[in-house]
């Protein structure tokens, strides 16, 4: 993975370049299809990794070891993993904007921060205690957030502004691949043993290693970043959102509409079994065919928005019309009383939340601030809107379902409704972009 020299050019027609053209001229790389699949698989790897144990393997591993408190357990690891999680990510962001190994900016934190899951992943694996297991939970999320901060951060680097819309429309998917793959995985590694973590944290190394060594970075010159301090880690975590509204209002747009999701996901089970009335095994019968469906409009919506995005050079109505359809979703649902109208409300969402992730990455990279030398921070600052309604849901959900008596599913699927109109409100704010 050696980097080539730079080629020289004059001063002038460097500061007129974006970031993107300044990288296809000193690495001689841009990107085409190659570049594009492999990168999209490299996330997709990550996800892998991350995603399986903390759908499935995770649960199961703390069940294993605490079978009587197991759910206390599981939110505690769960908990404080997800707070490693929102902070590693900007903060190895900065770190990986300031790197100046001989690798190049990114490459060493996508495959450091990959091993070093991987290997925090056996750690739980082998675990004698809940301790150690939430010792290598925290581990395992600051580790991958750290090379997710680094694989996202490649959007703006490298990616013209005339493929962001497909590129991001094809990142949007990632997640809910990564996830029916992990399914699959655990299906054919077994719920017993260390297979089940190690399995999808090695198909996950392999992915981001293939990408790493196509990958052609140039190496920056110590002159060319600022001094260290102690302070730049709480720089990392800080935008000024007075300074950069159009960041602050995409940030917000994306954290309503990801509460909305976040309160739909999280008491699925519960509607499906409290509000509809069947039991829990049937329950589980349904939601997987139920997340099947939502996984298709994600991977359909994503890819018809980020693809006509960038035909048409507009990010912000792509946004609104997601948020409503998000909505409309939840309102189906709020309303429902049979099995049919809960799955036409999970696809109505499902194509609404495709339609957002298709676009989003591609509408914050165009407004995020000091995306030449800071590109890394905005975006893991802009990805805590993902991680913290994940805390914020399961918080105020009781709020809305007391409403009433209580077990009010309505008023909480139609709370998650205005969530997501508020955040189409949001994106109208922006100035900044299309």
């Amino acid at each position: 993975m050696s980097a080539p020299a730079p080629n020289a050019a004059p001063a002038a027609a460097a500061d007129t370049e974006s970031s993107p053209e300044r990288s296809a001229r000193l690495t001689g790389q841009r990107v085409g299809g190659v570049f594009t699949v492999l990168y999209i698989l490299a996330i997709i790897g990550v996800w892998i990794a991350l995603l399986t144990p903390a759908s499935v393997t995770l649960s199961l591993r703390i069940a294993d070891l605490d079978p009587e408190g197991k759910t206390s357990s599981l939110a505690l690891v769960a908990g404080v993993g997800a707070i490693f999680a929102m902070v590693a990510n900007p903060v190895f962001g900065h770190f990986s904007d300031r790197c100046t190994s001989r690798w190049g900016r990114r490459r060493p934190f996508v495959v450091i921060g990959t091993l070093v899951g991987g290997a925090s992943l056996f750690v739980i694996g082998t675990a004698p205690s809940i301790p150690v297991v939430l010792v290598g939970w925290c581990l395992t999320q600051i580790a991958m957030n750290a090379a997710m901060a680094a694989l996202i951060a490649i959007l703006p680097d490298r990616v013209p502004e005339e493929r962001r819309g497909t590129v991001s429309g094809l990142m949007g998917m990632t997640n809910q691949v990564a996830t029916v793959s992990g399914t699959f995985l655990i299906a054919t590694t077994g719920t017993q043993g260390l297979g089940m973590f190690i399995v999808p944290a090695a198909i996950g190394l392999v992915l981001v290693v293939v990408f790493a060594l196509y990958l052609k970075e140039v190496p920056r010159g110590k002159a060319e970043v600022p001094p260290r301090t102690w302070l730049d880690i709480p720089r990392s975590l800080w935008i000024n959102p007075l300074r950069h509204r159009d960041f602050a209002w995409a940030f917000v747009s994306r954290f309503l509409v990801w509460t909305g999701k976040a309160l739909l996901l999280t008491y699925k089970t519960y509607f499906l079994m409290d509000h509809l009335g069947y039991s829990s095994d049937r329950a589980a019968s349904i939601l997987s065919w139920a997340m099947l469906v939502l996984a298709i409009g994600v991977v359909l919506g994503s890819n018809v928005s980020g693809w006509l995005s960038d035909r048409l050079q507009r990010r912000k109505v792509f946004i609104a019309v997601a948020s409503v359809l998000f909505g409309i979703g939840m309102g189906v649902i709020a309303v429902s009383s049979t099995l049919t109208g809960f799955i036409a409300g999970i696809a109505v969402a499902g194509l609404g939340q495709g339609v957002y992730v298709g676009v989003d990455y591609a509408l914050v990279v165009s407004v995020l601030p000091d995306s030449e030398t800071e590109a890394a921070k905005g975006m893991g600052l802009f990805n805590i809107a993902n991680a913290l309604p994940q805390s914020v849901a399961p918080a105020i959900a009781p709020l809305f379902l007391a409403i009433g008596g209580g077990s009010n599913y309505a008023v909480l699927y139609i709370s998650a409704a205005g969530f997501a109109l508020l955040g189409a409100i949001a994106v109208m704010f922006i100035k900044g972009a299309r």
